[in-house]
């Protein structure tokens, strides 16, 4: 009888960074996750991570403090076209920062009407290409870390798969002891930033 692994080990011995999570019972979810580094310990945290897919870790100073942060991106559900994630900050104490969610920072700013698209009352997009535009929260919510900052996106169409309108790109801002939105802006496919650098991980399943 073969033996389940019933924890994976995410390292980065750069920063000795370790990150444990237990295994579901079918092997196809993570969770309860454990970060260690020198630092101290952080956890156990309750997020889930499709087995699938490898977290995408990033160790820098996203809030201007002079101390790195970690930032653990959980990729819940993933497919063809489709990448569904969250956003957690562990900040040098080893307690998490509330990461203000995208889909509630496009509900509460931006404004869908017709084909335009508006930040408050300023018209931020308009397309004659589409049918009536709204945000894809089922099929494309991710985040990553570029240039020190902690960037969220989601993609836009008219319902149609093949009628993508771009996305809506959060950038964030650490304010009274949160990340909450600092920018929206659209931008188009080919304007996409490349997902920074997150850290080279060794993986070990015990």
């Amino acid at each position: 009888m073969v033996e389940v692994s019933k924890t994976i080990e995410f390292i980065n011995e750069d920063h000795d960074i370790h990150i444990t999570g237990k295994l579901s019972e079918h092997g196809d979810k993570i969770s309860d996750f454990i970060i260690r580094n020198n630092e101290g310990e952080a956890g156990p945290f309750q997020w889930n991570q499709s087995s699938l897919r490898d977290p995408i870790i990033y160790y820098e100073d996203i809030n201007q403090d002079n101390q790195n942060e970690i930032v653990f991106i959980n990729i819940f559900d993933h497919g063809t076209g489709i990448i569904l994630s969250e956003a957690h900050v562990i900040a040098i104490n080893s307690t998490e920062v509330i990461v203000e969610p995208i889909q509630e920072i496009i509900t509460e700013n931006i404004r869908f009407s017709g084909k335009q698209v508006y930040l408050e009352d300023r018209l931020i997009y308009e397309t004659s290409k589409y049918g009536d535009l709204k945000a894809y929260y089922d099929d494309w919510i991710n985040y990553k870390v570029v240039n020190g900052k902690l960037i969220g996106g989601v993609r836009i169409g008219d319902g149609r798969t093949e009628q993508y309108a771009g996305y809506l790109e959060v950038e964030y801002a650490f304010y009274e002891g949160k990340y909450v939105v600092k920018e929206v802006r659209h931008i188009e496919d080919d304007e996409m930033q490349t997902e920074g650098l997150p850290l080279p991980l060794t993986i070990r399943k015990n």
